[in-house]
């Protein structure tokens, strides 16, 4: 690039302009032609060359448009290309919501086809486009800078490789493949961290999408169908609008149907570009995912150096909740990127005033009809970031009140209410969480003894009891809350008490060597991570009062420190961590905690010059120990188990990784059984049921002899019958114990089977 990002950084915090880029002869046609290309090749999209094609077209084509009509400028883009994919979001979702709503009143029964999607698109964008003639020099996007394409694309490999490794697993070989991969992504971001002043700008970027995509579809790629707890009925939802064609808004008590993210955005996007609705989640979702990484580089590189900034966003990349949890969250992936393209909207000076304000009233919009949970998060954020703004600027130099700020947090309020209230009445989660915070407040420590530091640094996590503590607390609870169930007259007979389930428990670490080095390596990753826990409260504080600093880095650590209060709260609260848990509380926050923790070494590495070489060298090994730990990887090497991106047992895997014979089952019982009945299935046997069937009424994951009633069906997948474990989770409270296969047998008829999977009912 002629002129690197980091320098229209240091111009910007000089407060120079930066220099006008000459005027394209014809600024219109590059997305005109994009358009013409969308209407061409999406009749021809049964061809995987033109799918290929029409995802990137799809994802920046309209983002262009609008970004250019709301005059923002080029050079904002290049420093923020997080906007150009979340815009494009904003465009789909929109021009799919109003064929939506207005097809069926003009006679078009199902809208969310190829044809009448496409039309609405074209022409949503095409009267955008119309509307930015105006528009001046300024908003062309520096295009031309991006020399030699080649040379940079080059990390794009490694997600190839990354996707290799998941698909050679699927097929039942080893994951040697999948384990060299991740090799591939410690060693790219630790060469990045060290190499960062003498790479472009543009090379880290790519860098860092790179990794962060190699990783999400090292988790995501897994199994044959959608790998993760909430994505099941996600997919449910998604497969629901693609066979029927339409959308309705009323979605009572349906937190999953009410998000335009799991139903209106990957319809469109699965009825334009011909990849198959389940291909939207596992592959095109986490390209869009990644882009989060992404935008912390371009914040952090606001107020950071590049090899810092790239620190910022490896932060990110190296968490497990990121790359593990995130792609299981079709919704969270969609609404964290529109949060990450907002945090910077708001900053953002280089717009007028009231193209800003509309920019930002969009991205909270869309936020808001996409997540509700990262909704949540950021509407108190926002809040307390304002107030705190508006108090520390009567003795440190910042703007008293930010009109962007005030509008983001206002109008996510009034959408949220509105969106999720009257409009969908899909309130049941906050409902729940009312409830709960009548019923116990906010339910300090609950787990942890009272120990607040411990809490905080870990979070607040479920209760386990052995299976006779979990038996007689479920049967006392059911007695009283459930009192419809009937249970069978021989349930508390003592022979069928439920047992200890068998260990399945991955080979341990027999070499002192290795024992040493694993718990070496163990010991690392937990200082790590409650280390950076306690740098993000520090580096807010400093950044938020020290003198002399930029705006921009002031305003970004007044927001973590309103992060930080947030993440107290919710770490130590466990009626708040039950509706969204701290790790990914934290994540969503990493938006701008990661830069303050980043600005501290950078700030110590500047104040003392002999400091620099011992920083360098803990960044780097820290990089590696916390990625051996948070992937799993050290684990393949050292013994002790792996995660399901290295392999093909254990934990998440039997969790997570559906087979055919086990959805088949699930797929039976929901057809056969009537409306109303109830069907039981573990923890894990309930995701295939909503895989197949939704949130459906009547599901209940308590499989022991006592909440059973005696008319109930009872879904058994491969591991309850198989490896003879069942798993459940009841008010924060789980429970493992051996399958009660005596009892189903003795009292109920196995009216299913397929040799893996079955169901038994009287």
């Amino acid at each position: 690039m002629a002129v690197t990002q980091g320098e229209l950084s240091a111009r910007h915090r000089r407060g120079e302009q930066p220099s006008s880029a000459p005027a394209s002869r014809y600024p219109l046609a590059a997305p005109a032609v994009g358009l013409v290309l969308i209407a061409v090749l999406t009749p021809l999209h049964a061809s995987w060359a033109a799918q290929v094609l029409l995802v990137p077209l799809l994802l920046i084509v309209p983002g262009v448009i609008l970004l250019r009509t709301l005059r923002v400028p080029g050079e904002s883009v290049a420093q923020n290309p997080v906007y150009v994919p979340a815009a494009s979001v904003l465009m789909l979702m929109a021009s799919g919501l109003a064929i939506d709503l207005i097809g069926p009143r003009v006679g078009i029964a199902a809208p969310l086809r190829a044809a009448p999607l496409l039309f609405a698109l074209e022409l949503v964008c095409v009267l955008v486009l119309l509307s930015s003639l105006d528009a001046p020099p300024e908003t062309d996007i520096p295009w031309g800078r991006l020399t030699q394409p080649v040379r940079l694309a080059w990390p794009l490999l490694v997600p190839l490789l990354s996707a290799a490794g998941a698909l050679e697993l699927n097929s039942g070989h080893s994951g040697h493949l999948a384990a060299f991969a991740i090799v591939v992504v410690i060693a790219l971001l630790v060469a990045g961290f060290l190499f960062a002043p003498r790479c472009d700008d543009t090379l880290l970027l790519v860098g860092i999408f790179a990794t962060a995509l190699a990783m999400m579809w090292s988790f995501s790629l897994r199994g044959d169908l959608v790998y993760g707890f909430d994505i099941s009925s996600e997919y449910y939802s998604l497969n629901q609008t693609v066979m029927s064609g339409v959308w309705h808004v009323y979605h009572p008590n349906d937190a999953y149907g009410a998000m335009l993210s799991v139903t209106v955005l990957p319809a469109e996007l699965h009825a334009l570009s011909g990849i198959p609705a389940l291909l939207i989640f596992k592959v095109v979702y986490p390209v869009i995912g990644a882009f989060f990484a992404v935008a912390v580089f371009c914040l952090a590189r606001r107020v950071l150096t590049g090899r810092w900034a790239f620190m910022a966003a490896a932060l990110v990349v190296m968490q497990q909740t990121f790359f593990q949890q995130l792609v299981a969250l079709a919704r969270q992936e969609i609404a964290m990127v529109l949060f990450a393209a907002l945090i910077p909207a708001v900053l953002d000076r280089s717009q007028t005033r009231r193209k800003r304000w509309i920019f930002v009233s969009l991205l909270s919009l869309g936020m808001v009809v996409s997540h509700y949970s990262t909704a949540y998060l950021a509407i108190p954020l926002l809040g307390l970031a304002a107030g705190m703004q508006w108090a520390i600027s009567w003795f440190r130099p910042v703007p008293r009140l930010t009109g962007t700020l005030l509008i983001a947090c206002v109008l996510s309020v009034g959408a949220a209410t509105l969106w999720y209230g009257s409009l969908t009445d899909s309130t049941s989660n906050f409902s729940q969480f009312v409830q709960a915070a009548k019923g116990q407040g906010i339910n300090l420590l609950p787990n942890q003894g009272g120990n607040i530091i411990e809490t905080y640094l870990q979070g607040e996590s479920q209760q386990g009891m052995t299976p006779a503590q979990y038996e007689s607390y479920l049967s006392g609870y059911y007695k009283t809350n459930d009192k419809f169930i009937t249970p069978l007259p021989d349930a508390g007979q003592k022979q069928y008490a439920l047992q200890n389930p068998p260990s399945i428990e991955p080979p341990s670490v027999t070499s002192p060597a290795a024992n040493a080095a694993s718990n070496l390596v163990n010991i690392g990753d937990l200082l790590v991570q409650q280390g950076l826990n306690v740098l993000a409260g520090i580096g807010a504080l400093v950044l938020a009062l020290r003198r002399k600093l930029p705006v921009i880095a002031r305003q970004i650590g007044l927001m973590g420190l309103g992060g930080m209060a947030i993440l107290v709260l919710v770490r130590v609260s466990g009626t708040i961590a039950q509706q969204y848990n701290p790790d990914r509380a934290f994540l969503q926050l990493l938006m701008v905690l990661a830069v303050g923790i980043c600005w501290l070494f950078q700030r110590i590495g500047a104040r003392w010059k002999l400091a620099r070489p011992a920083i360098l060298v803990v960044g780097a090994a820290s990089l590696v120990v916390f990625m051996l730990g948070s992937t799993s990887l050290a684990g393949r090497f050292l013994g002790g188990g792996t995660s399901a991106n290295l392999a093909n047992q254990y934990g998440d895997y039997d969790e997570f990784v559906m087979t055919s014979p086990d959805l088949a089952a699930a797929s039976w019982v929901d057809k056969t059984a009537p409306a109303g009945q109830f069907i039981y299935a573990d923890e894990y046997g309930t995701l295939r049921l909503n895989t197949v069937a939704g949130n459906r009424s009547g599901e209940f994951d308590a499989i022991t002899p006592e909440t059973l009633d005696q008319h109930a069906w009872v879904y058994a997948d491969s591991m309850n019958l198989q490896d003879n474990i069942d798993i459940s989770v009841s008010n924060s409270v789980s429970g493992s114990y051996a399958f009660p296969l005596r009892f189903l047998t003795s009292n109920y008829n196995l009216v299913y089977t397929n040799g893996t999977a079955e169901v038994f009912h009287r």
